[in-house]
């Protein structure tokens, strides 16, 4: 249903209601209708045949009841008339300033810290996986350094509890047969140095066998040794390149009076306690469990080892020496509580057996020759151990193979005599 209906100044509006019976219902009964209720955008057409546009607040359409067929024209404002070609840009706004990045950081203060790769450090090498295992526990618990190492030393040294004490096993038992190894590897090299061959293999045989019997294998004693010394490398290398970069956080991250773990300590009170315990270390056999006692010279060489060292160790980092001072005092503790007679039982480490100066071979010797010796017969008692190795295999081998062709002719062949056409068979 179209409608056209006049406005002042000479403007005509037209507009097409929606088909709906409700909305006829209302234009009929002259009840208020704006533009709004339509569903196309209203069109004004003015005299001169111009068609004009205007937005839905700027006129409204009131129908009065009171006045049958006259129609009242309500503008809400005027003035508002647009073109529908006119389009309107807005302006460009500024540009943001841009805050350059050194200002920003020197913002941020102290309280930003740096990610170990951002520093050149961390890695999946021994010592970048200590620097990143420390990291992890500083910053997931929050303990100032000097507890971060101190913590991280005692975890270590618990996983590798187990190891220490299978060594400390094979160590004693080693050491409770001492008496019978050497006299053995006497009675060896006499043989060896008269000539007598067969009588040097059947005494490096029966020393293979008591060693079997005994559960002695020298190797196992070198466990301790092989896994002390990658770990102590690892913490070494870590804790000097932190300090040495250094790490602002190393500054204040110690306790006491080394509250600077980059520097030495200037009062040297670790490297002296560092020294100590190292030499009750040695002087106990804490990692071992056997002293030194039976080594002649070579104890004293140990117990001289801390005092060469101090002068070395006084200028390393606070950092390092807190490590290797917990690690020691770890370790004295590990003795004391492994000479527990009831933590001995729980653990099953045998007594250790101290003997007697005379009752060693190798103490009648002179040190590097008593160890001379002793590589030798091992190196010659291993040797027959890999030729009675060989001799089973190729026993077990024998059985199940073929037979082995140890002749030149075949007997199971039959050959016939070359001459004047007889035909006896000979056998070769």
């Amino acid at each position: 249903m179209n409608t056209n209906y006049p406005l002042k100044y000479g403007i005509f509006i037209a507009w097409t209601n929606r088909t709906s019976i409700w909305n006829s219902l209302r234009c009929q009964h002259a009840r208020l209708l704006s533009v709004r209720s339509c569903q196309r955008t209203p069109l004004f057409k003015s005299n001169k045949t111009k068609y004009t546009s205007f937005t839905y607040q700027a006129s409204r359409r009131r129908w009065l009841s009171s006045e049958a067929g006259k129609a009242q024209t309500v503008a809400a404002s005027v003035g508002l008339e647009q073109t529908s070609t006119e389009t309107v840009i807005p302006a460009v706004p500024p540009a943001p300033t841009v805050v350059p990045v050194e200002s920003f950081v020197e913002s941020l203060g102290d309280d930003v810290v740096p990610t170990l790769q951002s520093v050149g450090l961390g890695g999946w090498s021994p010592s970048g996986m200590v620097q990143q295992l420390l990291d992890f526990l500083h910053t997931s618990t929050g303990l100032p350094w000097w507890a971060t190492i101190a913590a991280s030393t005692v975890c270590i040294k618990v996983l590798l509890l187990p190891l220490i004490i299978k060594g400390q096993k094979n160590s004693i038992n080693m050491n409770n047969n001492l008496p019978q190894m050497q006299h053995l590897q006497a009675k060896m090299t006499e043989a060896r140095n008269t000539g007598n061959q067969i009588e040097a293999a059947r005494i490096a045989n029966e020393l293979v066998l008591f060693m079997k019997e005994k559960n002695v294998n020298p190797l196992k004693s070198m466990i301790i040794p092989l896994v002390q010394a990658p770990v102590f490398i690892s913490f070494f290398f870590a804790l000097r390149g932190m300090a040495n970069l250094p790490m602002e956080s190393f500054k204040t991250g110690g306790i006491l009076w080394f509250t600077d773990l980059t520097v030495p300590d200037p009062l040297y009170i670790l490297p002296l306690i560092t020294c100590v315990s190292l030499f009750c270390t040695i002087e106990l056999g804490a990692e071992s469990g056997v002293r030194a006692d039976n080594l002649q010279w070579t104890r004293y060489v140990f117990r001289a080892l801390p005092v060469a060292l101090f002068p070395f160790i006084i200028n390393f980092p606070s950092a390092l020496l807190c490590y290797w001072v917990t690690s020691n005092v770890f370790t004295l503790c590990q003795v004391g509580a492994l000479r527990i007679e009831a933590v001995r039982k729980f653990l099953d480490i045998p007594s250790l057996v101290k003997h007697k100066t005379s009752e060693l071979s190798l103490s009648k010797r002179g040190f590097m020759e008593g160890v001379k010796e002793s590589y030798t017969n091992a190196r010659i008692a291993r040797e027959l151990e890999d030729r009675a190795r060989a001799a089973e295999v190729r026993f077990k081998r024998a059985g199940i193979g073929p037979v082995v062709k140890t002749y030149t002719y075949d007997p199971t062949k039959q050959a016939f005599a070359k001459g004047s056409g007889s035909s006896q068979k000979i056998n070769g």
